[in-house]
């Protein structure tokens, strides 16, 4: 994975479940990043990686929508969204909890769509792998700033 300072980590309100995504390159047109889904069996011990994705493709509007959605999820103006990447990638469904102290968040990746291998093994149907787990409305804020500071960024990662 990528350094700190390049990575977006969501965390599980039990910090057990983790969805980091780390960027590789950011141009005029889109971000390319590395989507990692991680676990661990208990706070003090490392997230282990179980699944990760590589070069995922996000066009910067795509990115910038995401990013407004999720701040009107911090902010209680959204209460639901879903987002779809435009081509490989990953998907976010994110439900505010009743009384709003937090988000249940469902994240997949599709994996029909990664590569040549995973498209031939889908000839009876989608295969996805993902996360559901819930998250803290602070959480979920500093996601969202974390994901922003990509845009912000100056540097491109090679």
């Amino acid at each position: 994975m990528s350094d700190s300072l390049a990575m977006a980590i969501l965390r599980d309100e039990r910090d057990l479940l983790w969805l980091a995504i780390s960027m590789n390159e950011l141009n005029e047109r889109e971000l390319i990043f590395d989507v990692h889904m991680l676990a661990r069996d208990a706070p003090e011990e490392a997230p282990v990686p179980f699944l990760g994705v590589f070069a995922c493709r996000e066009p910067l509007a795509g990115l910038r929508g995401l990013l407004e959605d999720l701040g009107g999820a911090v902010s209680g103006e959204v209460t639901a969204l879903r987002h779809d990447p435009i081509s490989d990638g990953l998907s976010i469904e994110l439900k505010a909890q009743q009384g709003g102290a937090g988000f249940e968040v469902v994240v997949w990746l599709d994996l029909t769509r990664m590569s040549p291998a995973m498209k031939a093994r889908a000839s009876r149907g989608r295969h996805q792998s993902g996360l559901r787990f819930f998250c803290t409305r602070a959480g979920l804020e500093d996601f969202r700033s974390q994901l922003a500071s990509f845009l912000a960024s100056p540097r491109v990662f090679q």
